[in-house]
């Protein structure tokens, strides 16, 4: 494999740490440089970097308040915002890749997404809310 084509897990591991980065700006009221980020995550030029991880990330931006009142009622007494941002940025990957890219199929979606939390989240027992929130919220969207 060259160092030109990734795989989609790292894909959405690059999305993540650009909407987690996305996430923190937003929260401390700093402007947010879409390419800039990017390119620092990546280490590449933006005009290097794959498609489809500006395409999903873009997705994630624009749907971001549509996929944050989706999720809401499945997380059990807590609200979106009182997550933390990495809980945050992992939901709103999964389901912008799940409702809008639609070329991975849900259990491959919330394995990934599985993957992120235990590598990502502080608490060892996050992944376990994660998975069950994801089940949930695509089992009733009927897939």
């Amino acid at each position: 494999m060259s160092d030109s084509v990734i795989s989609r897990n790292k894909s959405r591991e690059i999305i993540f740490e650009c909407m987690y980065s996305f996430l923190i700006l937003e929260a401390c009221n700093v402007s947010i440089d879409f390419k800039g980020i990017i390119e620092i995550v990546t280490d590449k030029n933006y005009e290097d970097v794959d498609y489809f991880i500006k395409k999903n990330l873009l997705d994630c931006l624009k749907h971001q308040n549509e996929l944050i009142t989706y999720i809401e009622p499945y997380l059990n007494k807590w609200t979106f915002k009182r997550l933390n941002c990495v809980i945050q940025a992992i939901l709103i990957v999964t389901l912008s890749d799940y409702f809008y890219d639609k070329e991975t199929n849900k259990s491959i979606l919330i394995n990934s997404a599985v993957k992120l939390a235990k590598k990502y989240a502080d608490d060892t027992k996050d992944y376990k809310y994660v998975n069950a929130i994801l089940d949930n919220a695509l089992k009733e969207n009927g897939n």
